[in-house]
């Protein structure tokens, strides 16, 4: 857009410097921090501002400036602070330039310049953007430097691939001359002198043409692979110009809160951590309008009013921070209040009244169940309309934005002691390490921040609970589930006879296992949103392009891990229907407890658990179990010695007894059955269906269920 078309363009960058500047500064001051040397400072910025304005004719906004700038002048060299009273009068001030110049849009082309000068009163301030809008950052000048470095670099290598332009035209040339050669009347006519004179000339122009051809790919081959390394950090150092960091949010969440405050006759203290996280400019910009909500919304309905909060043993001062956070390829934003926190009985009468559930709904729903009510749309357990909120605005707005983010909301709540809502979102789309995978013949994009790892896995190792499935990893079972069954393409697939399980970390959202045919390599890639004709698909961040141009979808590494623990699949093993026989785990390993009880669970056996071999030889003794499963190597009472130990007692002799354990060797083996074990099996050969066919035989040996 050209200055013609946009005359505030310049003004609108630098007055948003200028107020955010004036923000900071005022609050340092009221923080007591500062003192009478920063007066001059914020002199100057407001005067710097003032005359801004009147170049492009803002002349509300030069006013506001101009008062800042008289109020502040007898301070400006006296050396004395300013009155606490006037520095909240001057946030104030600061607050209403803020709001006109977010007001003061760019023209739309029906639009005279004039006729957008003047903000539009009652216009809402806050507006969520349903696209990415022209966000205009600053940037370090090392940045910049960086990108001319490598583009000069770039140029350099470029030109010496001249050279190899030269070589192929010589190869082109040589090309021509063997045709002409090869296509000579002496090729078929001439004499043996002559032929023999042809050929030596053929062989000639044969070699001229393969050293050309030598020459061109020696150039060809260095040259443009040096040429994609400097393009490649081109591209990076481009991505990085995007990011902003998060400072920049906490001056104005911390006026919010002052406004709100003032408004509402409360005091408010604002604390805030992590502003050196960068992330991108686009998914800043539509955070900072849900956090102001959030910091409006705490001070409105989570902070006592001064008496109240004595009354209840607390500062008359609340407080609310913010804490940034990042979690792999993800952000987190964690508001948190000290105050009275969420009148679940108010958010159920509400909830009846305003028909958003039934009394009989209501009721069924516990905690968190309530809470998450309070993000409705129009919901809102305010009892007036005041200038702060009462009107159903303000957390669904949130949780809209987070999910059109891909992002996720949480909300905490303790009587008394205060509210936290958490809000979590990608870092950037921008560009993105991604690993390439197949999924049913499909390639798919996961971003690699999302890994946590990667394991080849036999199909028998993954455990089947019903419609459910696990695995082993790291010590820990993680739900598991077929990325084509997540994508719901399970019709006409084969189930590999080994799977590359890829473990995601989705942050708060936990983690969880996928499987997939093939992993493809990594790369780094420019993901793109999707078209706004194609439907939202909930397990999709982006789509990204091959270098065939092929589209390629990025996965949502949150959204596949909850589908995941959701447990949906369409291709488990069917689970084998059993009388109810109890069984007793004896394992020192949780892991190893756990898969044996989700395996035999499913087969419809009753399990009961015991972590060490003392802990087994007790429950034992009390009798009704048709099968023991014991390891031999455990802390204390080995599985041998509990072996030994129950073929001692009469009334234990003939209970069968299942080893299971990682020694494998036939002196192990032998040792078990001299201890009186019924069956042995070896960890490391331990396949689900032979596993649960030997518990079978071995149950019905055993005493029958009651």
């Amino acid at each position: 857009m050209s200055l013609d078309s946009d005359p505030y363009r310049y003004f609108r960058i630098e007055a948003q410097e200028l107020i955010e500047q004036l923000t900071q500064g005022l609050l340092s001051l009221d923080d007591g921090e500062g003192g009478a040397q920063a007066v001059p400072e914020l002199f100057r910025y407001a005067h710097t501002l003032k005359g801004a304005a009147r170049v492009v004719g803002q002349v509300r906004i030069a006013e506001m400036a101009h008062a800042v700038e008289d109020a502040l002048s007898p301070y400006r060299n006296s050396g004395q602070s300013l009155p606490p009273d006037s520095v909240r009068e001057f946030l104030r001030l600061v607050g209403q330039m803020a709001d006109a110049l977010d007001g003061l849009g760019a023209p739309t082309p029906a639009s005279a310049p004039e006729e957008t000068s003047q903000p539009q009163e009652g216009a809402p301030a806050l507006v969520l953007p349903e696209g990415p809008s022209s966000e205009v950052v600053r940037v370090e000048l090392e940045r910049l430097d960086t990108l001319l470095e490598g583009l000069s670099e770039a140029v350099v290598q470029l030109g010496g691939l001249r050279g190899a332009v030269e070589s192929l035209a010589q190869a082109q040339h040589g090309a021509s001359s063997l045709i002409e050669q090869l296509t000579a009347p002496v090729a078929s006519s001439g004499s043996p002198a002559e032929r023999a004179r042809w050929l030596s000339r053929v062989l000639s122009v044969t070699e001229s043409l393969r050293s050309s051809l030598v020459k061109a790919g020696r150039q060809l081959g260095g040259g443009l692979g040096q040429v994609e390394s400097e393009l490649a950090r081109l591209r990076d150092g481009a991505n990085t110009l995007r990011l902003v960091p998060t400072q920049t949010l906490f001056g104005p969440l911390e006026l919010a809160a002052r406004d709100a405050a003032a408004l509402l006759g409360k005091q408010v203290e604002v604390s805030a951590e992590g502003g050196d996280i960068q992330i991108d400019g686009h998914v800043l910009a539509a955070v900072r309008q849900s956090l102001v909500h959030v910091v409006r919304n705490a001070v409105d309905h989570g902070l006592e009013a001064p008496d109240e909060r004595r009354a209840a043993g607390k500062p008359p001062t609340g407080r609310f921070s913010v804490k940034v956070q990042r979690r792999g390829g993800r952000v987190s934003f964690l508001c948190e209040d000290d105050g009275r926190g969420v009148d679940l009985g108010r958010v159920r009468q509400v909830a009846v009244e305003r028909g958003v559930v039934t009394a009989a709904e209501v009721d069924s729903l516990d905690e968190q169940g309530l809470l998450e009510l309070l993000f409705q749309s129009g919901f809102s357990t305010a009892r007036a309309v005041t200038e702060v909120s009462g009107r159903g605005v303000g957390l669904d707005v949130v949780r809209d934005m987070v999910r059109r983010l891909k992002g996720e909301v949480h909300i905490t709540s303790r009587q008394g002691l205060g509210t936290c809502i958490t809000l979590e979102v990608p870092l950037t789309l921008a560009s993105l390490e991604m690993l390439g995978v197949e999924a049913g013949g499909q390639r798919l994009l996961v971003p690699l921040e999302a890994l946590n790892g990667a394991i080849h896995l036999p199909a028998e190792a993954v455990t089947w609970t019903g419609a459910r499935a696990c695995i082993s990893y790291a010590g820990e079972v993680l739900p598991f589930l077929p990325l084509v069954d997540a994508l719901g393409n399970t019709s006409g697939t084969q189930r590999p006879r080994a799977w590359s399980v890829l473990v995601l970390d989705a942050g708060t959202a936990g983690r969880a296992a996928v499987g997939v045919e093939k992993l493809l390599g990594i790369s780094r890639r420019v993901s793109r949103p999707l078209p706004a004709t194609v439907p939202q698909l909930p397990l999709v961040a982006g789509a990204s392009f091959d270098e065939q141009g092929v589209p390629l979808l990025l996965l949502d590494a949150a959204g596949l891990v909850r589908l995941v623990q959701a447990g949906s699949s369409g291709g488990p093993p069917k689970a084998r229907v059993s009388q109810r026989h109890l069984i007793l785990v004896v394992d020192d390993s949780v892991t190893t407890r756990m898969l044996e009880k989700s395996i035999l669970e499913a087969a419809g056996y009753q399990v009961e658990l015991a972590a060490s071999g003392e802990e087994g030889l007790e429950k034992v003794q009390r009798g009704g179990h048709s099968l023991l499963i014991v390891d031999v190597e455990m802390p204390g009472m080995s599985g041998l010695d509990v072996t030994r130990r129950i073929r001692a007692m009469p009334a234990l002799q003939s209970l069968p007894i299942l080893m299971v354990s990682s020694l494998a060797t036939e002196e192990d083996k032998r040792r078990g059955r001299d201890a009186g074990v019924s069956a042995y099996i070896v960890k490391g050969e331990f396949h689900q269906h032979s596993f649960l066919d030997t518990v079978a035989r071995l149950a019905a040996s055993g005493r029958r269920p009651a």
